[in-house]
């Protein structure tokens, strides 16, 4: 696995006819009204359009068992006319009035949406920010940093699952305000980091205390994609017994891979000490990078971030009771090693921490102990 390089990869009512009348006249009897010259008589039959003249009046022929049109089928029986055609009705046609109406609904629905879109962002993608950075809940903490030391021995340093540490010698110390100090620098689009950050505050916090973690994920885009993990940006720590200076130099992938920007920018001594160390244990400069009071070093990554993905944050801690789970191996066994650092800069204290069997097993290993 190699380090991550800072800015890399950087859709019928219809209506009657004219002049049709109700079917079903009754062929009736009885006197005749008086005829008028040129009209005739009621009880003529019209002569279908089809019927030619010198036909005898006869109708064209029809279907078997068909009544003539138009004569009456017996007595107390209606009479049929020939079938009339009937005409469909107009179209029907808004006023401009309505039309107008119409348009403005649909503009101010179209607004509507695209307000909506704007402030929830428009899709189930990370957005325009990248994962959320949000406080982490004080369960979470406490869960992570109140595994005991008994615990933590179970575990150990296993070697099939954690990169030891690198240690240099004659070294000038690193300091602040009188204390030994620790640099640590990484990126919040850095998945290498987002598994180290676990360690990082499980092992400090033998030491001290934590305010305002945050949590959020590691970039969506990068490989392996979102792992869980806690924020330094807004950290403090404080301890009676050494300074921890925390920066997160890039921000979170935002729509792609690459699309971080430069946060939290490195002092030039912090520069230096990262370029340095870095060239001196034969790798580039990358994240994470944790500079123990110039004696002990994380170069890059202590675990695999394979072994969070598709956990939460509270998935991932409440798998720490277990000193067998791969991800308890990761995280604790890193913070053993990295309490075994911090121990060979602060003189061995607080001695109930530097002498626990976990911390001087790890420190053994990195041949710092007897």
């Amino acid at each position: 696995m190699s380090v991550v390089q800072p800015g890399g990869d950087k859709g019928p009512g219809q209506k009657p006819g004219p002049g049709q009348k109700p079917p079903g006249q009754s062929a009736g009897s009885g006197p005749r009204p008086p005829q008028k010259p040129g009209q005739r008589p009621p009880s003529a039959v019209r002569r279908p359009p089809s019927a030619k003249p010198g036909s005898g009046g006869r109708a064209p022929s029809r279907a078997p068992g068909r009544p003539p049109a138009g004569k009456g089928a017996g007595k107390g029986q209606t009479a049929r006319r020939p079938a009339t055609p009937v005409a469909a009705g107009a179209p029907r046609r808004f006023s401009a009035a309505t039309m107008a109406y119409a348009v403005i609904v649909v503009v101010v629905l179209a607004i509507v949406a695209l307000v909506v879109v704007k402030v929830t962002g428009g899709s189930s993608n990370p957005g325009s920010h990248g994962p959320a950075v949000t406080s982490a809940p004080a369960s979470l903490v406490t869960q992570v940093t109140s595994v005991p030391l008994s615990e933590a021995a179970q575990v150990g340093t296993p070697s099939s699952a954690v990169v030891a540490p690198k240690v240099a010698t004659g070294q000038a110390p690193l300091t602040t305000d009188g204390k030994p100090e620790a640099l640590f620098i990484g990126a919040e689009f850095c998945p290498l980091c987002g598994a180290e950050r676990w360690a990082i505050v499980m092992a400090f916090s033998r030491f001290g205390t934590w305010s305002n973690l945050d949590v959020t994920t590691s970039s969506p885009y990068d490989t392996p994609p979102a792992v869980a993990t806690f924020s330094f940006r807004n950290a403090t720590f404080s301890s009676p017994y050494l300074a921890l200076t925390t920066v997160e130099h890039e921000t979170n992938d935002t729509t792609a891979l690459g699309t971080r920007k430069l946060f939290q920018p490195v002092t030039s001594k912090e520069q230096n000490l990262w370029s340095k160390y870095s060239a001196q244990f034969g790798v580039n400069t990358g994240y994470p990078f944790l500079d123990m009071g110039n004696k002990v070093f994380v170069t890059g990554p202590s675990y695999s971030p394979y072994a969070l993905v598709g956990l939460d944050q509270s998935a991932i801690a409440s798998k720490l009771t277990n000193p067998n789970d791969p991800v308890t191996q990761g995280i604790v066994g890193t913070a053993n090693y990295i309490t075994a650092g911090l121990c060979a800069i602060t003189g061995g204290q607080p001695a109930s921490v530097c002498s626990a069997p976990a911390t001087t097993a790890a420190s053994k290993a990195l041949g710092m102990g007897a």
